[in-house]
C-alpha cells in the first residue's frame, strides 16, 4: 500500500513539472506575453496596377517613355526592378524613379537605350522593420516587357575607302538595328548576286571582294532592310571603292613637240591617273623652273604648265614626272619656237539669228612658213554689253569659242540671248599659240523669230507633219 502511495505521488510530480515546461514553451512561441494566443493573420494583399497598362511596350533607342506603378492603398510602399533585378532607387539619371503623392510610383526612362530591354517589374516592398518577407515581394507584383527597336545606322562605315590592284578587298558596312536588318548590295546602280559567286562574298561587316581589279572601282550601295510584324524600314549609304594603283596617263594626245613664239604664251598639260592621286613635278631641261614667268595648275590627275614667254631661254625640254607610292611616270615635251600668226584681215557679221550670230572672219595664207605651222583656225571672245560694264572691260571674264578648220568655215556663236548687244573679238590660231586680237566689234541680236541654220533639220520635221 505504502509503495503504491509513493508511485502516485511520483506521478503527479512528473506531470507537474511537464505542464510547468509546456507553459513556458507556450509562452516563448507567443512572444514572452505568456497568454499563447494566435499568430496575427496575413495583412490582405494590395493590388497593383500599370499605367499604361499592358503586357509589352515598344519604343525606339533615343525616345522617352514613362510607366506607373499604382496600389490601391496609399501607404503601401513599392518598388521597380530592371530586368537584371536590381531595384531601381535613384532619382534622377537616364532611367530614375519618381515618387508620386498619389500612390504612384513612376520609372522615367528620359532616352532609351539597347540595354533597357527586357522586363521591368513592380513590387510591394516586403522589406519591412528591416526584415524582408520574399514571400510578399514574390506574390505582390506587376511586370511588363521593354521592346527596344533601333533604327538603321551605318555606324563608322566610310563613305571612301581604297584597296590595292590585285588583292582581295573587303567594302567595309557596319549595319546597327534591332531586330538586325537584312543587307544587300549594288554597284553602281546594278545589284550584286552573292549567291554562289566567285568574285563576291557577302559578309556580316561588309562586302568581300576577290582579285580587285580598276574595274571594280565605282560606287557600292550597302543597302539595309528589315519587315516587323509592326514596322518595316530601310536605309542605305553609298561607298566609294578606290582601287590604288601606280600611274598612267590618262591622255595620250599630248604632243612630244610643241610650238611658242617669243611674247606669247602656252600651256604644256601632263595628265595622269594614279590612286592615292599623284603628284606632278616640272623641270626645265632637267632643273627646276624658277622665275616668275610660269604659273602651275594642279588638279587630282594633271597638271598643266603656263607659261609666259618673255624670252629664246625659255624654249627647251620640259619633262613631267608623276609620282605616287606605287610608281612613277615621266613624260618630255619639246618645246620649239615657231612663227606668231597673223591676225585676222576680216572679222564682221555674216548672218543675225535671234540667238546667236554667224561670222566672217578671214585671214590671209602665212608666207615662208611650212604647211604644219599655217593657221588651222580662231578664237572668238566675246560678252555682252552688260556683262563688259560689270567687269569694267576686263577681257578675261568674258566667253571663248574655238574653231577649226576641220569643223568647216562656219563660225557660229549660238545661244545668245534676244535683243542683246555683245561685244566680240576674234584671234587666228597655230601651232605656235594665237595672233593679236582684232579690233571689237559690237553685234545686236535680233528681235523677232528667227530661222537658225542649226535647227534646220528641226524645221523639216515640223513643215513634214503639218503637210501630212
Amino acid at each position: 500500500m505504502d509503495t503504491l502511495i509513493a508511485l502516485c505521488s511520483l506521478l503527479l510530480l512528473l506531470l507537474s513539472q511537464n505542464a510547468a515546461i509546456l507553459g513556458q514553451l507556450d509562452s516563448t512561441s507567443s512572444g514572452g506575453s505568456g497568454t499563447g494566443g494566435a499568430p496575427p493573420d496575413r495583412p490582405p494583399t494590395p493590388p497593383l496596377s500599370l499605367q499604361p497598362s499592358t503586357p509589352s511596350i515598344t519604343h525606339f533607342v533615343n525616345e522617352s517613355f514613362i510607366i506607373f506603378c499604382q496600389t490601391v492603398q496609399k501607404d503601401i510602399d513599392t518598388k521597380w526592378r530592371d530586368p537584371r533585378g536590381q531595384t531601381r532607387e535613384n532619382t534622377k539619371g537616364r532611367v530614375h524613379i519618381e515618387k508620386k503623392t498619389t500612390g504612384l510610383l513612376a520609372l522615367v526612362f528620359e532616352h532609351i537605350a539597347l540595354e533597357d530591354r527586357g522586363n521591368w517589374t513592380c513590387e510591394v516592398n516586403g522589406n519591412r522593420n528591416g526584415n524582408r518577407n520574399v514571400n510578399v515581394e514574390r506574390e505582390f507584383l506587376a511586370s511588363f516587357e521593354l521592346l527596344v527597336n533601333q533604327k538603321i545606322s551605318f555606324g563608322k562605315t566610310e563613305q571612301v575607302q581604297s584597296v590595292r590592284e590585285g588583292r582581295d578587298a573587303m567594302v567595309n558596312c557596319f549595319v546597327e538595328g534591332m531586330p538586325a536588318p537584312e543587307v544587300s548590295w549594288l554597284y553602281n546602280g546594278e545589284y550584286i548576286n552573292t549567291v554562289n559567286s566567285t568574285k563576291h562574298n557577302r559578309l556580316s561587316n561588309g562586302l568581300y571582294i576577290r582579285n580587285v581589279s580598276q574595274a571594280d572601282a565605282g560606287e557600292y550601295t550597302c543597302r539595309a532592310m528589315r519587315i516587323t510584324p509592326t514596322f518595316s524600314d530601310s536605309d542605305q549609304i553609298t561607298i566609294l571603292l578606290r582601287i590604288q594603283h601606280k600611274p598612267h596617263w590618262f591622255f595620250n594626245e599630248t604632243l612630244p613637240v610643241q610650238y611658242a613664239y617669243v611674247g606669247g604664251a602656252v600651256n604644256l598639260s601632263c595628265d595622269a591617273m594614279g590612286e592615292p592621286p599623284p603628284s606632278f613635278t616640272w623641270l626645265h631641261n632637267n632643273k627646276g623652273i624658277v622665275g616668275f614667268n610660269h604659273r602651275i595648275f594642279v588638279a587630282d590627275y594633271g597638271a598643266t604648265l603656263q607659261l609666259q614667254m618673255k624670252n629664246a631661254s625659255q624654249f627647251g625640254d620640259y619633262k613631267c614626272k608623276v609620282a605616287n607610292p606605287l610608281g612613277m611616270l615621266e613624260r618630255v615635251i619639246k618645246l620649239r619656237p615657231g612663227p606668231k600668226p597673223l591676225g585676222p584681215r576680216r572679222f564682221q557679221l555674216k548672218k543675225l539669228y535671234t540667238n546667236g550670230f554667224e561670222l566672217d572672219i578671214q585671214t590671209p595664207r602665212m608666207s615662208n612658213v611650212s604647211d604644219e605651222m599655217q593657221i588651222y583656225g580662231y578664237r572668238v571672245a566675246y560678252m555682252s554689253d552688260t556683262e563688259f560694264k560689270f567687269s569694267a572691260g576686263n577681257w578675261s571674264y568674258a566667253k571663248q569659242r574655238d574653231f577649226s578648220f576641220h569643223g568647216g568655215k562656219h563660225f557660229i556663236i549660238p545661244h545668245l540671248e534676244t535683243n542683246t548687244t555683245y561685244l566680240m573679238r576674234a584671234a587666228s590660231r597655230n601651232l605656235a599659240g594665237l595672233s593679236d586680237w582684232s579690233p571689237v566689234k559690237v553685234f545686236t541680236t535680233a528681235a523677232g523669230c528667227s530661222w537658225s541654220p542649226w535647227l534646220y533639220p528641226s524645221y523639216g520635221l515640223i513643215l513634214a507633219l503639218i503637210w501630212t
